[in-house]
């Protein structure tokens, strides 16, 4: 099945031209920004009665609009276009800084980083939030083999989340991608009355418990919502590794709002996705 027409600009070549690896990262890339712009409404806002499969408008947020999910999941597959990991890392940084302007939702760690304003009630979770497994999510697809995925995801979550337990979240989402006997069936959808927070192993757990209590796309990002807080960011993780696991599926291009979604803001994507093609080719 060929993407719709809406996301042809987002090919860095003609669907044709594709091999059938780089159409499965196109699907994993497309379910990842569809993922982050549906949770992006029910982020922060608590666990909601209903989700229900349709894209809703946010108030104070373009209808359809990506958040720093996706943004920095971009620059960090352009980064992979270096010889080294430690070169991806200040690849990253750099372009960190140049787009500074147009990343709206910035977490903490990410902002430390840049040197922005970190709220005192943050202070302590500078480090260790989900950023970094976040970003790095689709990096991983590139490295079958898990000493290199592991020299290369630490090295680009390090650049900005120094803790210990960000860098391993990251480096157990790059396993579990390649590795579905990984998941943690028995894993329920409990969580706390704020829902699911920033922090890379609750993040971790409720990517877990999303994957193991959903039959198809849709509901892997209903089921995100549902559970409320960091919704953008659980959404797009669960989402990029189920397409991933399920890469035959062209169910994210049947999605009904797809269209919906702001994609003329993703304007480096075939960039990301051509540094991610070549990266995995090497």
């Amino acid at each position: 099945m060929h993407p719709p027409k809406f996301l042809s600009e987002l090919l860095p070549k003609p669907w044709g031209e594709h091999s059938e690896t780089e159409k499965v990262f196109f699907k994993v890339f497309i379910s990842y920004a569809a993922a982050d712009a549906f949770g992006a409404f029910y982020e922060f806002s608590g666990a909601p009665e209903d989700v229900p499969n349709q894209l809703k408008s946010k108030q104070g947020w373009p209808h359809g609009g990506i958040t720093d999910d996706t943004m920095l999941t971009i620059l960090t597959l352009i980064s992979l276009d270096t010889s080294t990991p430690n070169a991806a890392a200040l690849k990253f940084l750099e372009l960190l800084k140049e787009n500074i302007n147009s990343l709206r939702g910035l977490g903490p760690t990410t902002r430390n980083a840049l040197g922005l304003e970190v709220k005192p009630r943050e202070i302590e979770s500078v480090g260790i939030t989900n950023g970094g497994l976040m970003r790095t999510c689709l990096v991983a697809m590139a490295f079958k083999e898990k000493s290199e995925r592991d020299n290369w995801l630490s090295s680009l979550v390090r650049v900005t989340h120094k803790g210990e337990v960000a860098i391993r979240c990251a480096l157990e989402v790059g396993d579990l991608i390649h590795n579905s006997s990984l998941l943690k069936s028995d894993s329920d959808l409990n969580s706390s009355p704020n829902g699911v927070s920033n922090s890379s192993e609750e993040t971790l757990s409720a990517v877990h418990a999303i994957l193991a209590n959903s039959k198809s796309l849709e509901e892997v990002m209903r089921c995100a919502c549902g559970l409320g807080g960091d919704t953008d960011t659980t959404a797009a993780v669960s989402s990029a590794i189920y397409s991933f696991w399920n890469n035959e599926s062209d169910e994210v291009f049947a999605l009904p709002w797809l269209s919906e979604v702001n994609w003329s803001e993703l304007k480096h994507a075939p960039s990301a996705l051509e540094a991610l093609y070549r990266r995995a080719r090497a």
